[in-house]
């Protein structure tokens, strides 16, 4: 296991720089979360960071709250600081997964916020990565969307950092069996009702026939640098069809003119920059909102936080 500390240290070592920070882990009970913060443990008191240890009681299954207290009993006899963050929600709630990770993210950041230099930490691992890349090609997903899982990101000005993120779940679970640490099992994540778990599935199938998770996320790689690419190409084509920045307007015949693939990656850029949502829209949605705006004349067309509107050949979009 000591391959797997070099790995991980390495990586908080590229991204922490110097300073001392508060390491917040995001831990679930689960085997990988739990793995992430013993090894997160053990770098903080080697580099002298200070380390708290979070869990989300989301409050979507009865077990919920009992194990939450089960993961502050292990880690409290661990020696890590360790807090409950409970997520107040009505009973019946629509899109629940979706809204509860958003929640999710949002305690964190919101606890982080009140230490100094924080970091957050999550335990997103390799076959993450892969269930991520291959829902997204399902989907459909244009190649901004192989970008997938970032080893960093920033949320709020906290960096979200993911030190597991080239390790697969197995070596996960034999370094906790080597400390002798149990762990829970999400019953959600052997549930075929959740999409994840059917790609979950579907990935044990293709590494049946010998393919590995490498092979899909180099391809991956490809088609996003390809993005990177396209970018500056967008860019080029933009400067022919913006009339004016602030407020943002467009010459609609112009713009139209241009290769779809520009229209697809301009428009979803900007409405994700304007409307300040977490995500961009999927490439089905900026697709339709290419139909709309086609039309002589919308008047206050809403998507994702912005307003959009046509008349006299021209569209403007703007915040909400």
């Amino acid at each position: 296991m000591e391959s797997l500390k070099q790995k991980v240290f390495a990586v908080l070592e590229q991204h922490l720089g110097l300073s001392n920070h508060t390491l917040v882990v995001a831990v679930s009970g689960g085997p990988d979360s739990l793995a992430l913060t013993l090894l997160a443990k053990e770098f903080a008191n080697f580099k002298g960071h200070t380390l708290e240890a979070v869990t989300v009681d989301h409050g979507l299954r009865s077990e919920s709250k009992a194990e939450a207290t089960a993961v502050f009993n292990l880690l409290t006899a661990q020696g890590i600081s360790h807090h409950t963050l409970v997520w107040s929600h009505e009973d019946n709630l629509n899109r629940r997964h979706e809204r509860a990770r958003l929640a999710r993210y949002q305690l964190l950041i919101d606890f982080c916020k009140k230490y100094p230099q924080p970091v957050l930490l999550t335990a997103h691992h390799l076959q993450d990565q892969v269930e991520t890349i291959l829902m997204r090609f399902l989907k459909g997903s244009g190649p901004a969307g192989f970008q997938a899982i970032q080893a960093v990101r920033y949320e709020n000005d906290v960096p979200i950092i993911r030190p597991v993120l080239e390790i697969v779940p197995n070596i996960l679970r034999e370094y906790l069996t080597q400390q002798g640490i149990s762990w829970i099992e999400d019953p959600s994540n052997t549930d075929p009702h959740y999409e994840r778990t059917r790609v979950r599935q579907l990935v044990h199938y293709i590494k049946d026939f010998g393919w590995c998770e490498e092979g899909i996320i180099a391809s991956a790689t490809k088609i996003y640098n390809l993005h990177q690419s396209l970018e500056n190409f967008t860019s080029s084509y933009a400067a022919d069809f913006v009339v004016t920045i602030d407020p943002l307007t467009v010459d609609q015949p112009v713009f139209f003119n241009c290769p779809v693939q520009i229209q697809q990656e301009w428009l979803r850029s900007k409405i994700w920059e304007i409307g300040g949502a977490p995500y961009p829209k999927s490439y089905s949605t900026i697709d339709a909102v290419l139909e709309i705006i086609k039309q002589p004349k919308v008047a206050g067309y809403k998507i994702a936080g912005c307003l959009i509107y046509v008349a006299k050949k021209q569209f403007f979009i703007r915040e909400d």
